[in-house]
């Protein structure tokens, strides 16, 4: 390698290249129509891994019903159910500006809760069910994600994970044995998938809702299933997730993803894990399917195993080069922070100006700082 000199103080050089866990996404890969075929393998792959095979027919009718509406002050709320199953009915909090619906309607926003009982809940900054002594004030860490956004002019929903809230097991929330009793063959984030697209489209549904302007944000398990759903649903517009779990490759507990008590997200990758094997599909190829819509997440490099995030990290270095592929560069980021497992104001600001810029202004750069994106709590 060259080396600076007074003569020559900048000469040409080559950096050093970064062999990472990644590359495999884009072997092979040069062209948008190289990457096509590849994204339709990839797709296959993550189907296979939620064995989706193995899901129901979505219900002919959802049987939409407003269980109960009220005002929030600046927005209303309404606490809906539908159906998801033949046999079984999701809840979920709407939340529903009170200024005047714009010609083409409100852009909307699915909003997905972490592991707490009542989180969707907590999404909206109301507080927790009187009965439930776990959880703590809504709004707490910047986890009011879905009150900041319909104050900012969106509709959002807030389901309910089909294990949690009114359809907590007897076992206990985010128990998942009564579920595999009941879909043996099914896989946990399937379900998740599956209730989510559901939810999204008592979204779209919505006539104050515009239908092409659709994003998702979610924290903790909720970002990773906006990952998730935004893989394999191209409604969604815009996706921004938040310290969602450590990737397949690089954690050094990978066995967390196919544990046998609690949440069990994948049973059949137990054994894949003992033997060594690599999973068929992992979170770069499911980032990757997001591409070329706009996708900022959002992490800290000291939730977790630091060294586990420097390789996220290195991971969204390789998902630039797909965006710049697909012409798109400026619609991927992402944002590293320090303050753990948590939504500090600089990630609920990011996105919300992300999310702003993508379904209210077509992806034009925002101008100066807005003082307006200061979460309110």
């Amino acid at each position: 390698m060259n080396t600076p000199s007074e003569s020559h103080p900048h000469p040409n050089w080559t950096p050093t290249p970064i062999r990472t866990s990644w590359d495999d996404l884009l072997k092979g890969v040069e062209t948008p129509g190289d990457w096509t075929r590849r994204r339709a393998d990839i797709k296959a792959r993550f189907l296979d891994l939620i064995r989706d095979r193995a899901a129901p027919f979505p219900p002919n009718q959802l049987d939409f019903k407003v269980e109960r509406e009220w005002d929030a002050g600046d927005f209303r709320i309404q606490y809906v159910s539908y159906r998801v199953e033949e046999d079984e009915r999701a809840h979920a909090y709407i939340g529903i500006p009170e200024t005047a619906v714009p010609e083409n309607g409100f852009p909307g926003v699915v909003c997905l809760h972490g592991t707490t009982n009542w989180g969707a809940r907590r999404t909206l900054g109301l507080p927790p069910e009187p009965d439930d002594p776990e959880a703590d004030k809504g709004g707490v860490n910047g986890k009011d994600f879905a009150r900041q956004l319909v104050r900012r002019g969106y509709v959002t929903i807030s389901p309910e994970h089909f294990c949690s809230a009114a359809r907590a097991p007897a076992e206990g929330p985010y128990q998942t044995a009564a579920f595999y009793r009941k879909h043996p063959e099914w896989s946990a984030v399937g379900k998740y998938v599956f209730d989510s697209r559901i939810a999204c489209t008592v979204l779209t549904d919505r006539e104050d809702v515009d239908a092409s302007r659709i994003g998702v944000t979610g924290h903790s398990l909720g970002g990773q299933g906006s990952i998730w759903l935004a893989a394999v649903d191209d409604r969604i517009r815009c996706v921004v997730p938040s310290c969602s779990a450590s990737t397949f490759r690089e954690n050094p507990e990978p066995l967390h993803w196919s544990r046998d008590y609690w949440y069990i997200y994948f049973p059949q990758l137990r054994e894949e894990f003992l033997a060594g094997r690599q999973v068929q599909c992992d979170f770069h190829e499911m980032l990757a399917l997001i591409a070329p819509r706009p996708l900022l997440e959002r992490f800290a490099l000291n939730d977790g195993d630091p060294t586990g995030q420097a390789h996220r990290v290195i991971l969204h270095l390789k998902l630039t080069e797909l965006y710049r592929l697909l012409g798109n560069e400026s619609a991927h980021a992402f944002l590293v922070f320090g303050d753990g497992h948590f939504i500090p104001d600089l990630s609920s600001v990011t996105m919300l100006s992300w999310m702003d810029r993508w379904l209210k202004h077509e992806g034009e750069p925002l101008g100066a700082w807005d003082s307006t994106l200061t979460p309110t709590t």
